[in-house]
């Protein structure tokens, strides 16, 4: 009988493992259907708070967004920017007034193309920058 109650003990934990770990897998595939055109997606992977910056400048230099957003532990911002990411477009991202990332488009994107930037202080490099196509 403790044979039987261990193994079904056992079974009901395998299950729940399971079950976060498809949930998880779920819900990075599907990221790409729940944006919208110009989506920014910032995620704080971090134990504290941090204020990010993200800058965009056209071709011109000028300033086309500049938004700061204040994340705390854990939390995921998914926002949107004005414009399409053309030739010539210019990212700066700040990590609380100290890191700076840049990134300059080098040819047309679409406007589904997501900008991500992560923020993960256990790694080697604590600001990611990145633009992906879903």
């Amino acid at each position: 009988m403790q044979r039987r109650l261990l193994n079904i003990f056992a079974g009901i934990c395998l299950l729940l493992v399971y079950i976060v770990v498809l949930h998880s897998v779920i819900g990075h595939n599907t990221l790409s259907e729940e944006t919208e055109n110009n989506t920014l997606v910032i995620h704080n992977q971090d134990n504290t708070s941090h204020e990010v910056t993200v800058k965009l400048f056209d071709s011109n230099n000028s300033s086309i967004f500049n938004e700061l957003y204040v994340l705390d532990p854990e939390e995921k911002i998914k926002s949107q920017y004005p414009a399409r990411l053309v030739t010539g477009t210019f990212i700066e991202v700040i990590l609380d007034n100290n890191i700076t990332k840049t990134e300059t488009i080098y040819s047309n994107l679409s406007d589904t193309d997501v900008i991500y930037i992560n923020i993960d202080e256990h790694r080697g490099n604590q600001l990611d920058l990145s633009i992906v196509s879903p």
